[in-house]
């Protein structure tokens, strides 16, 4: 589910909220009572825009029931010219480390 809002013609805020749930089913065995194996994970995320100079900046978290607690991140995103553009972002991992990144891509349509 998302929901865009813009505050002018300069900035928009879109908040981000995802579910999802996989349950697996047992193959029967006789004399072993089986049960299916839920898991399930849901991501939060906020993100601010700015037109005119096409920069956002992000924040959110994620649970999964693998992790069992909520692992924050980070980011920023700049479109530079013609296509090209640079992002970053920082997040926590399972393991308590920090996950950081930077990408830079090119996108061209025509």
């Amino acid at each position: 589910m998302s929901k865009s809002l813009p505050f002018s013609e300069r900035y928009s805020l879109s908040l981000e909220n995802g579910y999802n749930l996989i349950e697996q089913g047992v193959v029967p065995v006789p004399g072993i009572i089986g049960r299916p194996a839920q898991n399930y994970a849901t991501d939060q995320s906020a993100k601010l825009s700015i037109a005119d100079t096409g920069t956002s900046f992000s924040a959110g978290q994620s649970l999964s029931s693998s992790d069992d607690k909520w692992l924050r991140k980070v980011g920023a995103e700049q479109k530079l010219f013609g296509g090209v553009s640079i992002s970053g972002s920082i997040g926590e991992t399972p393991l308590g480390t920090t996950n950081k990144s930077v990408t830079a891509g090119f996108k061209q349509s025509w």
